[in-house]
């Protein structure tokens, strides 16, 4: 009999450190998979993770490679990448139902902003983003997902491509102009803002946060470079889905370099490339018989 219950002691704790032993490994794909689903709930478009890596002993959080992809019909490019991400956090933080960072820092951003057939992707983005700027989170889960409270977020190297024209090739490549952004703060993300009153922010909020505060950052430093009509689509949007002025935003950009940008004279260029589409256009229309205007005598 006592031989049967050490064995069954045994047993158990051989059961228990197989478990340990299981979620140790498992716990990066399910961070993985949380920040995928995340993101393409948010966003409607698929988000995908190379790597996440969840340190249970140190209290670290680092992931890589985030890609969301952009809306049907338009460029193959992502609309938005992510370098890397990482965080420290206590191990008992994490056992909380509402996670609390000191900071998150978030590295080499790209973002690529592109109309096409009169629309544009970021309208598309910035539309699928409205289902969370209620502050709920409608996401399939049932709720009990965890939810995170960050004091300081900080979104550090990024670059906002912006295609003026949408046309291919060299034409294109006339009206397609980058805006470089070094730094963009938050403070107490998930503790103040629209709908959260201190409860925090879920994955999919986090996601729609960060994206609206690049496009917003776009829209404030691309005042000289943007068209008139794309910054207003942006504003329209952003104002759509919460006020990110209560979590501090601050925009850390180089205004020589943005006055450079500027100097180019964005609508210039766009002008410069219709001018390069027409000229393309006629040279096509001299080429086929019957189609070339009638000289006049």
């Amino acid at each position: 009999m006592i031989k049967k219950l050490v064995f069954l002691v045994v047993l158990l704790v051989v059961i228990c450190i197989g478990a340990v032993v299981a979620a140790f490994f498992a716990i990066d794909s399910i961070a993985k998979r949380g920040i995928e689903s995340g993101g393409t709930y948010a966003f409607g478009v698929p988000t995908t993770l190379d790597s996440a890596s969840v340190g249970i002993l140190g209290g670290t959080f680092s992931m890589s490679g985030l890609k969301v992809a952009n809306p049907p019909g338009y460029g193959s490019s992502p609309f938005m990448s992510l370098g890397s991400g990482g965080v420290a956090v206590t191990l008992a933080s994490l056992r909380e139902p509402v996670v609390r960072l000191p900071r998150l820092s978030l590295d080499d951003l790209n973002v690529s902003l592109e109309k096409k057939g009169g629309t544009a992707n970021y309208s598309v983005i910035l539309g699928n983003l409205k289902k969370l700027s209620s502050g709920g989170s409608p996401k399939q889960s049932g709720g009990g997902e965890k939810k995170f409270v960050i004091r300081e977020l900080s979104l550090k190297n990024i670059k906002i491509a912006v295609d003026l024209l949408g046309a291919p090739g060299a034409v294109g490549n006339l009206a397609k102009v980058t805006i470089p952004i070094d730094e963009i703060r938050l403070e107490n993300v998930g503790q103040t803002g629209t709908g959260v009153a201190g409860t925090g922010v879920t994955m999919e909020q986090l996601s729609s946060i960060i994206v609206q505060a690049v496009l917003k950052a776009a829209a404030e430093q691309g005042g000289g470079i943007l068209p008139a009509e794309i910054l207003g689509e942006l504003q329209g949007g952003l104002a759509n889905l919460g006020n990110l002025d209560q979590l501090g935003m601050k925009v850390l950009a180089d205004p020589k370099m943005l006055e450079k940008i500027g100097a180019g004279n964005a609508t210039g260029a766009i002008e410069q490339g219709k001018k390069a589409v027409d000229d393309a256009a006629k040279k096509v229309t001299d080429l086929i018989p019957g189609l070339k205007p009638k000289e006049k005598k």
